[in-house]
């Protein structure tokens, strides 16, 4: 931390700063104001000694803070075999759950219990269309290649590669109940200017 102040004004403001490296770039921040050469005139004869303190006070009180923690590597220590050719990360994928927060506020849940009433199915269509949604967004790929790599969301997805097949099949069947049930919904989240209207002719879709 340094002090920063208007060398050329007659009545400075003085500041506490930090510098932040950005690459090559240095930027510079003031983190507390120490007060006016005028104001602090009020209870010190030499504003600028004074505001000097003051930065290494506040320099004092970071390094006093600062925590130490050690860790003891023994380097003799040899890895267990646990029979895995290569090694695998137990990490999960939560990033998801922000976007889960939007999903659920299009209530497609309710869309396909309605247009799935009459039939006769072992798998849950919201989550697979749910799940498609955030794999697009979040690592695209096939259908295939999101059913394999369902293990690194966290949550149980547990559906087959011939459900997310049917489950297109109903995609399909239903798709312009499917698109309207989104155009209504979302405009409920955010609303939409329709008095300007815009033509896609590369695929030939029309947005009202």
């Amino acid at each position: 931390m340094k002090l920063n102040y208007d060398r050329k004004s007659r009545d400075p403001t003085y500041f506490i700063q930090v510098g932040i490296r950005n690459g090559k770039k240095v930027t510079t921040k003031n983190v507390e104001r120490i007060g006016k050469h005028s104001e602090l005139l009020k209870i010190t004869d030499d504003p600028l000694e004074y505001a000097r303190q003051k930065v290494k006070e506040y320099n004092d009180n970071l390094k006093n803070s600062r925590v130490e923690y050690n860790i003891t590597i023994h380097f003799d220590d040899k890895v267990i075999n646990r029979g895995n050719i290569v090694s695998r990360s137990t990490c999960r994928n939560i990033g998801y759950l922000y976007l889960k927060e939007i999903y659920s506020s299009l209530k497609l849940s309710g869309f396909f219990e309605k247009v799935c009433s009459d039939r006769r199915i072992a798998f849950h269509p919201d989550m697979i269309n749910m799940v498609l949604a955030f794999s697009r967004i979040l690592d695209p790929g096939s259908k295939l290649h999101t059913l394999k790599n369902l293990s690194l969301f966290y949550g149980d997805f547990d559906f087959s590669h011939q459900d997310i097949l049917r489950f297109m099949d109903i995609l399909e069947e239903n798709y312009d109940e499917y698109l309207s049930h989104l155009f209504e919904s979302s405009n409920k989240v955010i609303k939409r200017n329709t008095s300007v209207c815009y033509f896609d002719c590369t695929n030939f879709y029309f947005e009202k």
